[in-house]
């Protein structure tokens, strides 16, 4: 009989420690660079659009919207099909927009953080053909904030509102609409 307790104990204790599932999921890693610390934040997701145009004139008038946000083009992969910046900041508004309308690093005793905080973004694209003629729109935008007032240099992961990426590829509807 000890013998099966005791066998018993040994099975329990064995299945209970070779589990590899992870009871708690990870974060998505955002940003992890030489300038800054590791950023972790919710996954990000794009937001997508059908367009009824081919893919490369999406792609030019795409460009034409970076522009006009003035972000600047340090992405331009017409092998992947994606342009934008991947590290870019503003502070206190962007597209016309203010910054807390498109960005939520919450509040603090001033109101929106986004309102005062220095936002590093990354805004990339995917232009792709859908098959029937038309072209898939997808903006991903991914912010973090940086107090500027404190002594802390660590930027803390922000949410997006959604509002930038469905105004961004409402701009290039209206472009191509012209």
């Amino acid at each position: 009989m000890r013998r099966i307790v005791l066998l018993a104990a040994l099975c329990s204790c064995a299945s209970a420690g070779s589990s590899s599932e992870e009871s708690t999921p990870r974060q998505a890693t955002i940003y992890s660079g030489p300038d800054a610390p590791l950023i972790l934040a919710d996954r990000p997701r794009a937001v997508a659009a059908t367009v009824a145009a081919p893919a490369a004139t999406v792609w030019l008038a795409t460009k034409k919207v970076y522009a006009e946000f003035e972000v600047p083009l340090a992405v331009e992969n017409t092998t992947t099909r994606q342009l934008g910046n991947s590290n870019f900041y503003k502070t206190r508004s962007f597209a016309g927009q203010s910054m807390a309308s498109l960005v939520d690093c919450g509040s603090g005793m001033t109101g929106p953080k986004a309102s005062s905080y220095r936002i590093y973004m990354s805004l990339l694209s995917t232009v792709e053909a859908d098959g029937k003629g038309g072209t898939t729109l997808q903006t991903t935008f991914v912010p973090a904030g940086q107090d500027l007032s404190g002594n802390s240099s660590d930027r803390i992961p922000c949410g997006t509102t959604g509002r930038l990426e469905a105004l961004f590829n409402d701009r290039v509807k209206a472009i191509l609409g012209k």
